[in-house]
């Protein structure tokens, strides 16, 4: 009896040690992310967001580019090559993930996944790029004009610099006023030029957004066609009706 009770004694203490091993191995940590694979992750989950909003843009529509034509949807950015060999090894050891690492191996199986229990930074840098910024709406209705000419190659007038303020979009395209002010070179009655001021009324195009003064598309560059008044009056006929420009301006980019 007593080499039977050794022996279930024995066997008891085998069977809680393996249990013991084998819930410690069920909860063994990852080591912590370096930093090139925390900055891979924090970029990747940025991208990640500005594609999500991408596709709610678009939704089952065609996509487009800045010109307006239709142009091939945008692929899913790609996750970091060692995300989901981690995110694998964390199911495995039934092991717990800080929420931005879990949210990101959702990602990985599901990149329509919902980001909104991500924290900050990138939930932060995701909300504010979507509110609107309502302290400079009304300058991405200023423009900077500049390069305009006459459509008629009679007496060529040639815009230098000007701004104008748009007050209607109607899609792509913007009516502005009050009139705006451009400074013109016209030919004067000696055959030379002269520097004068002119006051412009028209329409602008939107053509597309351009990168000038930061490291995204932070301009829209515009077509405009107006009728110009020169201030003085003294360019003779065609004065009184105006006369026929184009030419471009730039604008802050207004978030659409």
């Amino acid at each position: 009896m007593r080499r039977v009770a050794h022996v279930l004694l024995l066997s008891c203490a085998v069977l809680f040690g393996g249990a013991i091993v084998a819930a410690g191995q069920d909860t063994i940590a990852l080591d912590s992310l370096s930093q090139d694979q925390d900055r891979e992750l924090t970029t990747w989950l940025e991208a990640m967001a500005k594609w999500q909003r991408y596709q709610a843009r678009w939704g089952n529509r065609p996509a487009r580019d800045d010109l307006g034509r239709i142009a091939p949807r945008k692929p899913v950015p790609d996750p970091p090559r060692w995300l989901s060999a981690r995110c694998e090894r964390a199911a495995a050891a039934h092991t717990d993930l800080d929420p931005r690492e879990t949210t990101a191996c959702r990602l990985v199986d599901d990149p329509r996944a919902s980001m909104d229990a991500l924290p900050t930074p990138v939930q932060t840098a995701r909300l504010a790029d979507e509110k609107p910024d309502k302290h400079t709406s009304f300058l991405t209705r200023v423009h900077i004009d500049g390069l305009w000419t006459t459509a008629s190659s009679n007496n060529r007038f040639y815009g230098l610099v000007g701004s104008h303020v748009s007050l209607v979009d109607v899609g792509r395209l913007q009516v502005f006023g009050p009139p705006g002010v451009l400074l013109l070179s016209v030919p004067d009655a000696s055959g030379s030029r002269r520097i004068t001021l002119g006051y412009t009324w028209g329409l602008s195009v939107r053509l597309a957004d351009v990168r000038i003064f930061g490291p995204t598309r932070d301009m829209t560059l515009f077509l405009n066609v107006s009728k110009v008044w020169i201030a003085s009056g003294s360019e003779g006929q065609g004065t009184s009706r105006g006369y026929d420009m184009m030419g471009f301006s730039i604008a802050p980019r207004k978030k659409r």
